[in-house]
């Protein structure tokens, strides 16, 4: 609404003073019949009037946008005043007469509108783009100098209007003085050291060519090289380097985004004008002209807007199958460095911040700071909150939009995550169970191999083994076998273990008929009584092994107990064989424990029983 109000009220102004050069010079005349053609209209005053109508909208639109921030009201004063002295500088050629005050009052306002140029532009550029050491006492010596300078040469006994030359040649070398220590204060920061350079190279090129052929030839007792009213063409190149710095530096913090209000804004007045004009022109009623705007803004205006808004400043925006096979390749590298690198990645290529820095306070949810400058991202991935300033490489603001796209990155980041670590759970668990597998199965036959005295009998024990290891690496499920038979094998494989080191098995079953033991139940009970066989060939010094077994159709039940010399209970550790017995048990629902026997050690396991499958 700020910018639509301001841009009305500055091409009334620009018709007023068309309005003005057209009268005759019998006086004012409403009639346009009286007015003056178009033709004998001197071009200066064409130059003057649209230098100033462009140097107030661009000015209108900074200040619009950023009505608060001190560098945008300074630039959108300096419109005011191009305007103040573009619409007082072509009297000379206006034949409406005026009275000699009126004159006067008129070089007035074009001396104080140069002069105020100057002075914003010198106090614009020791705020903009950093603030610069005692910038206000600086700005104030700027002001009441340069402004009291001008003032004194206005009004009053030392009133002399062709001072302006001078002054404003003497404000130039400030505002040069300005910019450079701007750009070599801004060393440290690329950014603001590129806004300073192209908005000074702007400034100096657009206001030093007016004074390089206007005020300095005749500060120093020449001509001007060139007519003043065209010289002021020349200020244009501030606002159109401003417009386009907007797009690639985000001057005052504004970005693409400033260009679509302006394009809604055009299509609105593009609509009240067309309206007026259709209804001025031709003898349409109201109704039949706001159709045909409507019908001409509809079906040509905005269409090609929108395609040229498309083609040249928006980027092609990520649907949810790129972000998710993003996501993914982030979420699945191998470690968690990478893990983190492959976010920012992800985050920087789509968003495609100038800056991407950790956050300095810890966030729940995104959140968009600094009237759209910066997004903050919670924290994911192993990664700390992250903090993007200037999206679209400075182009363009962050939006709700953009933290809605965040909330889904972080969600489908996070739900990557869980399976990416429940899958690492899966792959730590299968190794764990082929080391136990290794170390209570293989390692135990092993031994049994080693201690055997018959070769072919060695060798058949080896090819046993062998067999095992394959079960073990490819966790194949063994055919479900009745347990007499599983039971028999397993009580002449540790008999046949225990015989060379001169220690007995007593063997005792306690089982219903007909029972069936699944591979999960053979797999446990065989590991448990494997590795309780090697501890007492190991450890214990015993002459004798007891094994008790319990079989119903739903639990197992092992005890397993020697001679030897035992241990303190209070302080013995578990071995790993042992912490693997524990871990093997527990971990399908059972219990263990270590006890001291009657004479030596003894363990005890309780485990469920899992019927086989039908």
């Amino acid at each position: 609404m700020r910018l639509v109000l301001l841009s009305v009220a500055g091409l009334v102004l620009f018709m007023g003073m068309v309005l003005v050069a057209l009268q005759p010079e019998t006086g004012w005349n409403w009639s346009p019949e009286y007015w003056r053609p178009l033709e004998k209209i001197h071009p200066a005053i064409w130059a003057s009037l649209f230098t100033g109508l462009l140097a107030w909208l661009i000015s209108s639109w900074v200040w619009a946008l950023k009505p608060v921030n001190l560098p945008a009201i300074l630039f959108a004063a300096s419109g005011v005043a191009t305007l103040a002295f573009c619409f007082s500088s072509f009297a000379p050629w206006i034949s409406l007469p005026m009275t000699e005050k009126t004159v006067a009052s008129i070089w007035a306002v074009n001396m104080l509108g140069a002069s105020a140029f100057g002075i914003i532009m010198t106090c614009l550029f020791l705020v903009y783009p950093s603030r610069q050491t005692h910038w206000k006492p600086l700005s104030a010596l700027t002001v009441f100098g340069f402004g009291g300078w001008t003032l004194l040469r206005t009004f009053g006994p030392f009133q002399d209007f062709a001072e302006v030359q001078r002054i404003t040649t003497f404000e130039m070398l400030a505002i040069v003085g300005a910019v450079i220590w701007q750009v070599r204060s801004s060393a440290s920061d690329p950014r603001k050291q590129a806004i300073a350079i192209w908005l000074g190279a702007s400034t100096l090129l657009g206001a030093g060519a007016f004074i390089a052929t206007v005020a300095a030839p005749l500060t120093l007792g020449f001509g001007a090289l060139v007519l003043e009213n065209y010289a002021f063409s020349f200020f244009l190149i501030i606002y159109i380097g401003l417009a386009v710095g907007l797009m690639r530096y985000r001057l005052f913090d504004l970005g693409s985004w400033a260009y679509r209000l302006v394009f809604y804004a055009s299509a609105a007045l593009a609509l009240i004008l067309l309206d007026i004009a259709l209804i001025s022109l031709f003898t349409f009623d109201p109704g039949q002209a706001l159709g045909l705007s409507l019908l001409f803004v509809a079906f040509a205006y905005l269409p090609m807007r929108d395609i040229l808004w498309r083609r040249i400043v928006q980027r092609r925006p990520a649907n949810d199958d790129d972000l998710f096979h993003l996501v993914l390749d982030a979420a699945l590298k191998p470690t968690e460095q990478e893990r983190a690198a492959g976010w920012k990645a992800l985050l920087y290529n789509h968003f495609h911040p100038l800056e991407l820095t950790e956050a300095e306070v810890t966030i729940a949810e995104p959140i968009i700071g600094n009237e759209g400058i910066s997004l903050s991202i919670p924290g994911i991935a192993g990664v700390p909150s992250l903090q993007l300033m200037h999206a679209n490489n400075g182009r363009a603001l962050f939006t709700p939009r953009d933290a809605a796209v965040v909330t889904h990155l972080v969600q489908l980041m996070q739900h990557a995550e869980t399976s990416r670590s429940a899958y690492d759970r899966g792959v730590s668990a299968e190794r764990l169970r082929i080391a136990r597998d290794i170390h209570d199965n293989i390692g135990a036959q092993l031994m049994r191999a080693l201690h055997s005295a018959k070769t072919d009998r060695k060798d058949a024990m080896i090819r046993d083994t062998l067999a095992d290891l394959r079960d073990v690496i490819n966790n194949a499920q063994s055919p479900i076998l009745p347990m007499d038979e599983i039971l028999a094998d397993l009580r002449a494989e540790t008999a046949e273990r225990l015989e060379p080191h001169s220690i007995s098995l007593r063997w005792n079953l306690q089982a219903d008929a007909g029972i069936q033991l699944a591979p999960s139940t053979v797999h446990a009970l065989r590991s448990l009584v494997r590795e309780a066989a090697s501890n007492t060939i190991k450890h214990a010094g015993a002459t004798r092994l007891d094994v008790r077994l319990r079989i119903t159709p739903n639990q197992v039940e092992v005890e397993v107990e020697d001679d030897g010399s035992g241990f303190d209970i209070a302080t013995v550790k578990l071995g790993q064989g042992l912490a693997n017995m524990k871990a093997r048990v527990e971990g399908i629902g059972g219990a263990f424990k270590l006890v001291r026997g009657t004479s030596g050690a003894q363990l005890e396991a309780y485990f469920p029983h899992e019927a086989p499958a039908s």
